[in-house]
């Protein structure tokens, strides 16, 4: 397979877009598609796009692991820890209207 002459470094991804787990499969998110990749010969192995027929833009882009798995873990532990201190926005619930007065009960005019 060939490259498609783009390449990745592995320190300009987000920690949660690599595996970079000892002794488990180098693995990442293709940059085009956002589906886990299998790397294989420095490259993201070659796979279909969404339309199941062309190939993904994303095969073929090279990656240069320029991380330890102890530098990648460290960003994995800071990430999670900043992702934790986050809340959602507080759901502020207004009172339910009062219903309306069926028709068969209100008086003609």
């Amino acid at each position: 397979m060939r490259s498609n002459g783009r390449s990745i470094l592995a320190s300009t991804l987000p920690p949660n877009d690599l595996n970079l787990h000892p002794g488990e499969r180098l693995t990442m998110v293709c940059p085009d598609c956002r589906t886990w990749r299998v790397i294989r010969r420095g490259m993201i192995w070659p796979h279909r796009a969404d339309d199941g027929v062309t190939r993904c833009p994303g095969s073929g882009t090279r990656l240069v692991v320029d991380l330890t798995s102890v530098e990648w873990r460290s960003a994995m532990v800071v990430a999670v820890r900043q992702a934790a201190t986050r809340r959602g926005s507080r759901t502020h619930r207004k009172p339910a209207p009062p219903t309306p007065e069926p028709l068969h009960r209100i008086a003609a005019a």
